[in-house]
């Protein structure tokens, strides 16, 4: 995945590139190349601070898609910029119950459940939903559990 934005400050035009690949993710600022990891090890999370010029810019990502912050506000709607560390704690244990219980319930398909939903706890984290983070965790567990049970019924 290639993203490019083309960001003005002080009248000079700056080139920044996000890119993922085999090589890891890499966010390129004018032609320089900076490797970067994801703050979470089951889905994209990057918060990747830049500065240029006193301006401060911000490449975002969250799950597959990936924004870029000017100075506070969301380039792509106008929204002002939350810091991807203001996530409650208990939305990444969530997260990681999910993805380990579901491949261990239902193997790789227990994980992509997981990690879908995973990423829902995260967004409405980040919003202060917790109501929809632990209603969205239980139907999560409920899907994994049932496929469980279809699996084990099927093989007798």
């Amino acid at each position: 995945m290639k993203k490019t934005w083309n960001v003005n400050v002080n009248g000079t035009n700056h080139v920044i590139e996000y890119k993922t690949g085999f090589g890891g993710i890499k966010i390129s600022i004018n032609g320089t190349a900076n490797k970067v990891k994801s703050q979470n090890w089951f889905i994209m999370m990057l918060d990747y601070p830049i500065q240029i010029d006193g301006t401060e810019v911000r490449v975002v990502a969250l799950g597959s898609k990936v924004r870029l912050a000017v100075n506070g506000i969301y380039q792509d709607n106008g929204q002002s910029y939350q810091p991807l560390n203001r996530i409650p704690t208990y939305c990444h244990v969530l997260l990681g119950i999910s993805c380990i219980a579901g491949f261990l319930l239902c193997g790789w398909v227990g994980l992509a459940i997981g990690i879908l939903f995973g990423t829902l706890y995260i967004k409405q984290g980040l919003s202060g939903k917790t109501g929809v983070v632990i209603g969205s965790f239980i139907g999560c567990c409920a899907i994994q559990i049932a496929i469980m049970i279809a699996v084990l019924l099927l093989q007798y």
